[in-house]
């Protein structure tokens, strides 16, 4: 490490003090200069890392413990994609002498597994931008001047394994009323071939999302923007008793039940969002203003006479049943299409069936308005259905489970390494980790980098030398 910061002091900050000079010399834009500095920079963060890792292995070779217990096979040079681009370096091929197999102890002590292309840095970075862009652009943007296919991008979103960040409980809290609200995306489904001459078809793929909140929270909304109280999000491709139970289990870790007087599931009716009610306690189901006002809009777009209209609002408003049903009767006096017709039937089915969750939202006015629709959006439409473009199943579902899980304040970082820290307890080999410990051991008690760097013993001092001798301890 130590010659490549020397380098980089002897030659690289030369470079970067001609480059302030010509940015200020010339009047040019700070941005310039930023993207001027960017190759020196990764330059000597490639050096650094792949100087560690060769002086690493050396050590390894020299380290009496090694000789003991491993004999060198050969050298061999790789190559690893990291964030500043990418890096070859030589690395020590080792035999236990007795039992075990074959290792680059090197890549072992730094998590690199014997496949490995592409450090964990790498598939953080590509795994942030999957959750937002396409899987090209986010290969595209994998590391400096590098990139990875986006067959690549894609194998590591499908691989990930996904677990929704952790609810840190010191105390269960109280409530009142808790909300849930629910909904699904439609997402387009990649096309397959059917039979010869059958030609292609697509169908869709519908995500879940179920979220639960605590009502409004006034300190944070604005007059534009409406703030959920400690919302908690749920969703996949998944089946949906399977969703609940989570809920479930979130709300008995989380609350104590005993205090929650009502839980109210907000949805469009659907018979998954109602089987909620099989898992929830003192739930009860009121069907969202969204869909009611969808399904008014596609019964009366037709008729032109907004009194009509504006009645069956009230009817509905007013959880009069009897009202309703004579709007409709005037509606289908004045609709003479039979596929309008089949509409307006359509849509009085629709109320009918879920008259009990519109009675209930009569009765009880401090449930607030359902957004499962905006949230749908955010959540998963954002991704996987605003733009034309076809998703497999597994693509669909950890796509949408990751968004749920950045949405819940997780971070891709704690994913990545949990998933590494367990693949590598599933290959546990103790005669490399004692190995490994006790070389970790010997550097912190002599500090295995005991070569000077010679510019610090030239006395320039400048607020990068005193870093660097602070760094190192001298």
């Amino acid at each position: 490490m130590y010659n490549s910061i020397q380098h980089f002091l002897e030659i690289g900050t030369g470079k970067i003090e001609k480059r302030i000079k010509r940015t200020i010399e010339e009047s040019k834009d700070i941005a310039d200069l930023v993207i001027g500095l960017q190759e020196e920079l990764h330059e000597l963060g490639r050096n650094i890392i792949q100087e560690v890792l060769e002086d690493i292995d050396e050590e390894l070779r020299k380290s009496y413990r090694r000789k003991q217990k491993w004999e060198i096979v050969r050298s061999d040079r790789t190559s690893l994609l990291i964030s500043f681009g990418v890096i070859s370096y030589e690395r020590t091929y080792f035999k236990p002498k007795k039992g075990g197999k074959p290792e680059y102890l090197v890549d072992r002590m730094f998590g690199i597994e014997p496949h490995d292309r592409v450090s964990a840095d790498v598939v953080i970075n590509v795994l942030e931008e999957a959750t937002d862009s396409s899987y090209s652009r986010s290969g595209q943007k994998a590391a400096y001047m590098n990139e990875i296919s986006k067959q690549a991008v894609m194998n590591k979103v499908h691989k990930l394994e996904i677990v929704q960040p952790r609810i840190k409980v010191e105390k269960k809290k109280e409530a009142k009323i808790l909300f849930i609200e629910a909904d699904e995306d439609h997402v387009s489904q990649q096309r397959e071939k059917k039979t010869k001459g059958e030609g292609k078809r697509a169908s869709i793929l519908m995500p879940k999302l179920i979220y639960v909140h605590e009502g409004i929270d006034y300190e944070k909304s604005t007059n534009g923007r409406r703030v959920l109280k400690n919302i908690r999000y749920f969703g996949g491709l998944r089946d949906s008793e399977e969703l609940w139970i989570e809920v479930s289990q979130y709300i008995d870790e989380v609350y104590d039940i005993e205090k929650i007087e009502t839980i109210y599931i907000s949805g469009d009716g659907a018979s998954w969002i109602k089987q909620g009610l099989d898992w929830i306690p003192r739930s009860k189901f009121v069907l969202d203003n969204y869909h009611i006002n969808k399904y008014i809009k596609a019964a009366t777009a037709h008729i032109g006479d907004e009194a009509i209209v504006q009645g069956l609002r009230d009817a509905l408003d007013e959880g009069d049943k009897e009202m309703m049903v004579k709007v409709f009767k005037k509606i289908l006096e004045l609709t003479e299409s039979e596929s309008k017709r089949a509409v307006v039937y359509d849509t009085k089915r629709y109320f009918l069936n879920n008259w009990t969750g519109i009675e209930i939202k009569v009765d009880n006015r401090d449930i607030v308005g359902c957004s499962a629709e905006g949230h749908v959006s955010h959540v998963l439409s954002a991704r996987l259905s605003s733009r034309p473009m076809g998703w497999s199943v597994i693509g669909v579902d950890k796509m949408a489970q990751l968004r749920v899980f950045k949405s819940n304040g997780g971070k891709i970082y704690d994913l990545v390494m949990a998933q590494k820290k367990k693949e590598q307890r599933e290959q546990k080999h103790a005669l490399q980790d004692e190995l490994i410990r006790e070389l970790r051991a010997i550097n912190k008690r002599e500090n295995v980098w005991n070569n000077k760097i010679t510019i610090l013993d030239k006395g320039h001092k400048t607020r990068l030398y005193s870093g660097l001798k602070a760094i190192i301890g001298m």
